[in-house]
């Protein structure tokens, strides 16, 4: 059973949001429900009304703070590596190791948060009118953009890489819950459960193609190469 969201008088809001983010952290995005979330925050099922219009409303809103924790946490990791000088003190070295900090950060997040990562890119929220949440999204976006367009030399280069951090972090992140590798070609039984082996093994995957990223830019310098 999932812990009560309880609140003071004014804070039942943020007390929603809590309890959205246990609800998504349990059963996943679709598991969200305005009813199941104001009967952990211990109101009644209309209460939620007085501050989302519906579920949308409520899913954004955790997304929102879902995405400010990411990032607080992702901006702390740019910082590490700045000031550790990692990279020799080359732009591109340097950018290669933001962009391994930060897969760390987000299977970290994931592993701790569930779902949360998953809520923050939510397909169902693309269209849902919140400049709140997308102005987070786009910080977010940022703080990956510029260590990949370092590492490419452009936007368009960068896309393939981003595309590849995504995928390693989506799958370092969700390979350890189980059930997915039954019946993969490749022995997925090494594959470390604890959170920092599997984040370190993350960062070191994004390390390598970051690093094979920066080569093809060095060899072919031109603009998209």
């Amino acid at each position: 059973m999932g812990r009560r969201a309880t609140y003071h008088h004014g804070d039942l809001r943020a007390a929603l949001v809590t309890a959205a983010l246990d609800l998504v952290a349990e059963k996943g995005v679709g598991g969200l429900s305005v009813a199941e979330a104001a009967r952990r925050a211990g109101v009644s099922s209309a209460a939620p009304y007085r501050h989302f219009a519906g579920r949308s409303a409520l899913l954004s809103a955790a997304a929102t703070a879902a995405g400010r924790r990411l990032s607080e946490q992702m901006a702390e990791a740019v910082e590490k590596v700045r000031a550790s000088a990692a990279g020799g003190g080359d732009p591109v070295g340097q950018a290669v190791e933001t962009l391994a900090a930060l897969a760390a950060v987000c299977v970290r997040y994931t592993l701790a948060h569930g779902a949360a990562f998953e809520l923050i890119l939510a397909d169902e929220l693309q269209d849902f009118p919140d400049e709140e949440r997308r102005d987070v999204s786009r910080g977010l976006f940022d703080q990956l953009l510029w260590p990949a367009i370092t590492i490419t030399g452009d936007v368009m280069a960068a896309n393939p890489l981003l595309r590849s951090f995504t995928a390693v972090v989506h799958g370092y992140a969700y390979l350890p819950r189980g059930g997915f590798t039954r019946g993969f070609p490749v022995d997925m039984r090494g594959l470390p459960t604890e959170t920092d082996l599997v984040a370190d093994e993350a960062a070191r995957a994004i390390r390598t193609l970051a690093r094979a990223a920066a080569q093809r830019t060095h060899e072919n310098p031109e603009p998209g190469g």
